[in-house]
């Protein structure tokens, strides 16, 4: 690869070097029923342990590009200083098992909220941040963030992984070097690895605390603490994840969540493991093409507590996401840098990575735009309202390959107007070596074959708005994401001769 990680940035002169420094009184504690010990009869009951947590000043690393302070939204950093629970996940369909107490962790959690309380819809999304990249992303914030500041949700993101604290720390020593979620992964009593590497989900492994430090990062915004959620009532919880962290939620919904039930229901973004049927938490799965494809299995059935959509010609991450949010964010942080010194965003890794074939990466089929009606849905569910669409899903055979069309195109799953009343050809999956299978395509069609293909601008968008339309009363797609779409089709310009 010919990149270099980036080492540092301009030190912030406060943050944890402050923190570490407070005195007692400047602390807030929060205490809350997180901490597990055995009992005489092998189960679990609760103790209440402090946190710590401190405001940092300053820009964060991972701070998001959206422009908070229009919407209304404020951004804050804190950081957390607690012992959390080493647990054995022996089955991953199955409660963990307590193995012991008291681990010392400091990490940093991203709070982003309405700065007027009585803006605030009473949900908090807490994010299990993705490092598959080593650097906190904030993939499901970047996907829904125009329903989040619409809508009056809060968001909260974790650094729950080593890798992604290993990473603030080259980014800002001075503001980061106290951050530490490590622990022995040893098991005690039966030798080996507590966590182990596995690389088909680009996890290294390590991350013994992780599933503590989530539960208690989640109970803590539960219980409103005044410090991260500026004394607002949270009504609502919602544990969300993308890619390789949707598998490490899947893990906690199945073998932690039945234990301590912080959460109230569960995003997962492309896609999720396999879930238990019985914890009875609420869940909403999206899936793109690429996924399905991994796992090597189809999703598994709906039930009365989980759904699963999937979304045909949809890429890992779709342009928008990639294009509008996720790049600059890793350009301005500069994560990573060429030879030159110049930062690098992650289409860049992709095409110098490769070659993809084509070039021109990401599918236009918005993924976000359907994540919203998902987390909406969802949302409304958990509330006691009705249970989110059941929808089409991708058709495989016996084999659970995909099945397609004679333009090659996956039959089945949920049809959007950038699939169905395309600009482009959107290919879900790519073409070319690391990030470029993910990443898919597009690839736009000319004046020409535009009208070619609808005869004129107006008949393109009658067929736009018709596809929006059946995609809002089938609940997959929001009345506002539909306007979006419509008046995208009708900016896109070309003529056509009589």
């Amino acid at each position: 690869m010919n990149f270099i990680h980036s080492k540092t940035c301009q030190p912030q002169k406060t943050g944890m070097t402050k923190f570490l420094h407070q005195t007692l009184s400047a602390l807030v504690f929060a205490s809350f029923a997180i901490s597990a010990h055995a009992s005489s009869g092998g189960k679990i009951t609760l103790t209440r342990p402090a946190v710590e947590i401190a405001p940092a000043a300053g820009t964060p690393m991972s701070a998001t590009v959206m422009p908070l302070k229009a919407n209304g939204y404020v951004e804050e950093e804190y950081f957390l200083r607690g012992k959390a629970n080493r647990y054995r996940i022996a089955d991953p369909l199955q409660d963990a098992q307590l193995i012991d107490t008291g681990h010392p962790y400091v990490t940093r959690a991203l709070v982003r909220r309405p700065a007027n309380p009585a803006k605030f819809n009473g949900t908090v999304i807490v994010e299990w941040l993705n490092v598959t990249l080593d650097q906190d992303i904030d993939f499901v914030f970047g996907a829904t963030r125009e329903l989040l500041v619409r809508e009056g949700y809060a968001w909260v993101g974790v650094s729950a992984q080593h890798n992604g604290i290993a990473a603030m720390k080259k980014w800002n020593p001075q503001r980061y070097d106290a951050l530490n979620v490590s622990a022995s992964n040893i098991d005690p009593v039966k030798g080996g690895e507590i966590d182990p590497a596995d690389p088909q989900i680009m996890a290294k492994g390590g991350d013994v605390l992780a599933w503590d430090i989530f539960s208690q990062v989640g109970k803590l915004v539960r219980e409103g603490d005044a410090k991260l959620m500026g004394g607002m009532k949270v009504r609502k919880l919602i544990a969300a994840s993308e890619s390789q962290s949707t598998l490490k939620v899947s893990t906690y919904y199945n073998s932690i969540q039945p234990l301590h039930h912080v959460y109230d229901g569960f995003l997962f973004y492309d896609r999720s493991g396999k879930l238990r049927t019985d914890v009875g938490t609420k869940s909403i799965a999206i899936g793109t093409e690429i996924f399905t494809a991994l796992m090597g299995q189809a999703p598994q059935d709906d039930t009365e507590h989980q759904r699963w959509w999937e979304v045909n010609g949809a890429t890992h991450f779709s342009l928008d996401e990639i294009q509008n949010y996720v790049d600059p964010m890793l350009v301005r942080d500069a994560t990573f840098r060429a030879a030159d010194g110049k930062a690098l965003s992650l289409s860049d890794l992709t095409r110098r990575n490769g070659p993809c074939n084509p070039e021109s990466i990401y599918s236009r089929v918005p993924n976000g735009d359907i994540m919203k009606a998902a987390l909406k849905s969802l949302n409304t569910w958990i509330a006691g309202g009705p249970a989110p669409a059941t929808a089409p899903r991708f058709v495989v055979d016996a084999q659970n390959k995909y099945v397609r069309d004679a333009n090659g195109q996956i039959l089945g799953g949920i049809r959007t107007a950038a699939q169905d009343a395309p600009m482009s050809t959107n290919a879900g999956i790519g073409n070319g070596p690391w990030f470029c299978g993910p990443s898919g395509s597009h690839v736009d069609f000319t004046p020409a074959e535009l009208c070619q293909r609808y005869g004129s601008p107006a008949a393109y968008v009658a067929r736009v708005q018709a596809i929006v339309n059946a995609n809002v009363r089938n609940r997959v797609l929001l009345p506002e994401e539909a306007q979006k779409t419509v008046d995208e089709a009708k900016a896109l310009s070309f003529s056509c001769a009589n």
